[in-house]
């Protein structure tokens, strides 16, 4: 029973040293809240908040982001515009609530 369990520790240990080194390697990931505000008589302005995640964190990050969606859809806050971002601009997936494209549109011209 003792060497079964020294073979299985070693074995645990192995493969955790193997990922913590592969973790080295995996994007990190990041999601934006992208809020477009529009007031009558007043210019568009937009404010954008970032959340981080760590190296390999995409289950956390994707849970967050689709908590956040589900939050802002609740409180229907739109417009807004949720992406989820892996490494610096690698775009995983997004999320639009109102008329995001219209405002954007607006804002640029």
């Amino acid at each position: 029973m003792g060497l079964g369990n020294a073979i299985n520790n070693f074995s645990n240990n192995v493969k955790s040293g193997i990922d913590n080194f592969l973790k080295k390697f995996k994007p990190t990931y990041s999601v934006n809240a992208v809020t477009y505000f529009v007031i009558p008589g007043a210019p568009l302005k937009k404010s954008v908040n970032a959340y981080h995640f760590g190296k390999g964190e995409l289950s956390e990050a994707k849970l967050f982001f689709d908590q956040a969606f589900q939050k802002t859809k609740e409180l229907s806050l739109v417009p807004v515009e949720l992406q989820l971002i892996q490494g610096k601009e690698k775009l995983i997936d997004e999320q639009k609530l109102g008329p995001v494209d219209i405002v954007k549109s607006a804002i640029q011209h």
